[in-house]
């Protein structure tokens, strides 16, 4: 470290250096026995460090390394972009928070519904020719929730990347109050929505089917649709 050609200022050395050091002390414990050599099997693991070594050519490879710094130089320019990424992760999971905070729990017996319910024990009934067996009420919160920031940002993230979303819709469809369980379609806003555009979409079929057929001439049909201008 003293002068500018020391082993140690190179970081390929210091990498190769490293994984050396880490292989031998793995190899020194490998034939031990005992208790001492139970507690030391993880060093074991630190073999692995040896794949790192074929990274060296990298700086043999003038082509290589060109590549090489071209991938580092750019991460600065993806760090800035997480940032704004986990920034609107962020308002979005907080407006999460306050919208489902405490709704997504549940018992597992599904004929109650209140926390204050779900206690004592259930029948579960799976097939017909097997008896059915006896289980505990337990009020559990989903794997995926809003209950703080980090676990809606965990649950945001899932949705975008287009693994599990349905789950996790329909989940929210159904919240209904703290301490209550899920209600199938409690969402109102979401319900109604989806029969209004049911209605409309019956509604314009109708009137083209109804259109041809009742009116004769194209120039007596009430509907605007319906006309040749």
């Amino acid at each position: 470290l003293l002068h500018r050609g020391s082993y140690c200022r190179d970081f390929w050395n210091l990498l190769d250096g490293i994984v050396v050091i880490c292989a031998l002390v793995a190899f020194a414990f490998a034939g031990t026995e005992g208790a001492a050599g139970k507690n030391l099997n993880t060093i074991k693991s630190l073999r692995v460090l040896r794949v790192l070594r074929p990274l060296k050519t990298i700086k043999r490879i003038p082509k290589l390394k060109a590549v090489f710094d071209c991938v580092v130089n750019s991460l600065k320019n993806v760090f800035n972009i997480l940032v704004v990424y986990f920034l609107f992760q962020f308002i979005f999971g907080v407006i999460a928070v306050q919208l489902f905070n405490g709704k997504f729990f549940f018992c597992t017996d599904k004929t109650k519904r209140y926390a204050h319910e779900c206690h004592g024990q259930f029948f579960v009934f799976e097939e017909q020719n097997e008896p059915p067996r006896v289980e505990m009420r337990e009020w559990r919160l989903r794997p995926f929730n809003y209950d703080n920031t980090i676990n809606a940002m965990l649950t945001l993230f899932v949705v975008t990347t287009g693994e599990g979303w349905p789950g996790i819709r329909q989940n929210s469809m159904d919240t209904t109050e703290e301490d209550q369980g899920p209600s199938p379609f409690f969402r109102v806003e979401v319900r109604s929505q989806t029969h209004s555009i049911e209605l409309d979409i019956r509604e314009c079929l109708q009137r083209c089917c109804n259109c041809p057929i009742k009116i004769t001439s194209l120039d007596k049909c009430p509907f605007e649709f319906c006309s040749p201008n």
